[in-house]
């Protein structure tokens, strides 16, 4: 359940728990709206303000225009850029690295032709990297060509979202940029041609090719307060986000909020809860367990023991988790929180228990994927090599030997919630603290009988696999 629909929930957003504060627009979104301002610019003269994109979630966002201009290459060239600038707004998260930062995006039509054209305009972007071509609607023969320079980064390594080779844009942030250009550039074509009294009139650009350009004057800057050094990506910041907004974290109002979900189904004696980490994985969850109630839904972020603690004395038979592959690793080495800051990803342990699930049916297959798994560079890579067609037949049983490993994590914290909590009522950064490092000395186990379910949920938002304990 988004805390935003319950009535004693003080959440007034989507995306997760924020009591007031102001969210913001992710790069993805920041891109999209610099690549749509920039076309719109191109074919007007009129500056305006704001520009409107559609989020992944289906609602339109206005986001600030910065500055829009026009300029040439060189003084007698024929072909004009238009030159678009947004500020990555965060919203009120300050610990964002990238808010604040410009986001530009350039755009211009030339002839397909015209190959003097085509060279000078890539030399003069220095660091040009296509990262897809598409057809113009509307204009027969011609493309769009999407390109990234400056301050943008570029994928070397395996086990990311996007091929080694190309632009660090994910593939949520793409789909916004494709249509956010495909929309305006319709606009404007049908807009031209049916003012216009001849072909002649709206330019000729059927068999054109249509540049957009997007760039981050300081990203690579940037990039060096970011993680991208160690995922291999080079160069500058990545393109990201999944809901299309940056959303403040304040600690104490997602406690509250998670408190005052649970208390909710206990007044309205609900006996199942669906816990997951994020928006993404709550709407995956959603299509999966259609016949739940959408109260029973709640988003804990990475406060994975403080929720399962508060479960007890609510009446709840059932918890289901439901996470993505990178999360699940966690909780099954014993993660009380999730979060990068307190808790690192253990490819060792997974490697160990891939092995461990292997080895009884072949010892070289054992040793091979945990080479693989040891080595890679992200949980996505790992999960590639345990799904791929060399190890699919042990898939199940390695998937199967991980997830039983959380669920007993899971279910240690509900039974132990009253020896952890030792009798204390915690003040919220304790409870934050409890999440990282309980010491269950004192108080006594519950004695409870409480279902635990894990379901894994791919990067498409669909299910995997699930245990039951």
């Amino acid at each position: 359940m988004k805390p935003a629909e319950t009535e004693t929930s003080i959440v007034r957003t989507a995306g997760g728990p924020v009591s007031g504060l102001r969210k913001g627009f992710s790069t993805g979104s920041t891109s999209a709206a610099a690549v749509k301002a920039s076309i719109r610019y191109y074919f007007e003269d009129v500056k305006f303000n704001s520009v409107e994109i559609k989020m992944p979630g289906g609602e339109n966002a206005s986001l600030k225009v910065a500055s829009l201009s026009k300029f040439k290459l060189k003084s007698d060239d024929e072909y004009i850029i238009s030159k678009s600038v947004l500020i990555k707004d965060s919203g009120d998260d300050f610990a964002d690295v990238t808010g604040g930062i410009e986001i530009c995006a350039d755009f211009t039509v030339i002839d397909k032709k015209d190959k003097n054209a085509v060279k000078s305009f890539k030399k003069y972007y220095e660091k040009f990297l296509v990262y897809n071509i598409i057809k113009c609607p509307l204009c027969a023969g011609s493309a769009i060509i999407f390109a990234s320079s400056k301050g943008i980064g570029i994928v070397k390594r395996k086990g990311l979202p996007v091929k080694a080779g190309f632009s660090a844009i994910n593939p949520v942030p793409y789909k916004m940029i494709k249509s956010a250009a495909e929309e305006e550039l319709k606009l404007k074509i049908l807009e031209l041609k049916t003012g216009a009294k001849d072909k002649r009139d709206y330019g000729g650009y059927d068999g054109k090719i249509f540049f957009s350009v997007l760039y981050v004057p300081e990203g690579e800057k940037i990039a060096e307060r970011t993680l991208n050094q160690r995922l291999g990506i080079e160069g500058g910041i990545s393109i990201l986000g999944t809901s299309g907004y940056v959303v403040p974290i304040s600690t104490k109002a997602w406690l509250e909020t998670i408190k005052a979900c649970l208390s909710f189904l206990k007044a309205n004696k609900i006996d199942v809860c669906v816990f997951t980490p994020g928006r993404f994985s709550e709407k995956a969850a959603l299509r999966i367990f259609k016949n739940i109630c959408r109260e029973s839904f709640i988003e804990i972020g990475d406060y994975v023991s403080y929720s399962l603690r508060k479960v007890s004395g609510t009446g709840i038979k059932n918890i289901i988790f439901a996470g993505q592959f990178g999360k699940i690793v966690k909780i099954a080495h014993g993660a009380r929180n999730t979060n990068a800051k307190y808790t690192a990803l253990d490819l060792g342990f997974l490697a160990e228990t891939a092995k461990e699930a292997v080895k009884k049916y072949s010892e070289n297959d054992a040793e091979r994927i945990y080479g693989l798994i040891i080595n890679s560079n992200t949980s996505r890579e790992a999960f590639g090599y345990i799904t791929s067609d060399d190890f699919n037949i042990y898939s199940g049983d390695i998937l199967s030997k991980l997830l039983k490993k959380a669920a007993e994590k899971l279910h240690n914290i509900v039974k132990n919630a009253d020896k952890d909590d030792n009798g204390a009522d915690r003040g919220f950064g304790a409870e934050t603290e409890a999440d990282i490092n309980v010491k269950a000395e004192g108080g006594n186990s519950i004695d409870i009988k409480i279902g635990i379910e894990i379901v894994l949920i791919d990067y498409c938002g669909n299910e995997i696999k699930r245990e039951r304990l």
